[in-house]
């Protein structure tokens, strides 16, 4: 199986609702905008049911914090799949899915208005990286400030670790360079070998990325739902 990755506009669509387990519909319930993540995990199960051919209803997923060990949050895995591996991000308007069985993944997804803040530098960047987005601004500084956060963010999220670990110990390329994990100062475990590769949405006003923890190239296929 390639890395196949599924996009979609958050909807409102009370059908996907019908998708999810009570788990998932409690961790909805939780949020003032339950849609974005109604949208998010059903997106993820007709995923993982189209490439394995299982009811989507009858999946179930475990999570495991790689920092502490709770199944109360953490990277979600599917139970009696452990050759498949998944990862679900969303946001406001967009929601990303992925499904592999090449090795550990992690996707995110960014729109340009959360990169809209002061201090992204400080709590983001390592210092060799702030020199990308000199003379940037406007837009072109919005977007080069998503992709670093979305490769980072996906890198976080196949290691497990997500944002328990600083994003600025974590190191990738350039915003106009192929995406990649140039450095790991952290002082966790390193995750050994790593690809990323930005994803394309389709869209100026979000930027999205996918890390897979494996040495071998990978080929991404992605769908738009």
């Amino acid at each position: 199986m390639a890395v196949v990755i599924r996009t979609t506009e958050v909807s409102d669509d009370p059908r996907l609702r019908d998708l999810l387990d009570a788990t998932e519909l409690e961790r909805a319930g939780r949020r003032p905008n339950p849609l974005p993540f109604v949208t998010a995990h059903a997106l993820l199960r007709r995923l993982v049911a189209d490439e394995t051919g299982v009811d989507p209803r009858r999946l179930v997923f475990e999570r495991r914090c790689a920092t502490c060990g709770t199944d109360r949050h953490g990277k979600p895995h599917l139970a009696g799949m452990r050759d498949l591996h998944v990862s679900v991000s969303y946001g406001e308007h967009m929601a990303v899915a992925v499904v592999t069985d090449v090795g550990e993944v992690g996707i995110d997804v960014e729109d340009l208005e959360s990169a809209d803040f002061d201090g992204f530098g400080s709590v983001t960047l390592d210092e060799s990286e702030t020199p990308h987005l000199a003379g940037l601004d406007g837009d072109r500084l919005l977007a080069a400030r998503a992709l670093l956060w979305a490769r980072k963010e996906a890198i976080l999220k196949a290691t497990g670790h997500g944002l328990v670990v600083d994003p600025s110990q974590v190191v990738v390329s350039a915003p106009d360079a192929p995406a990649a994990l140039l450095e790991w100062k952290a002082r966790e475990h390193p995750p050994g070998p790593t690809q990323v590769s930005d994803v394309d949405l389709g869209r100026d006003d979000h930027r999205a990325a996918v890390a897979v923890l494996t040495g071998h190239p990978v080929t991404v296929r992605v769908q738009r739902g």
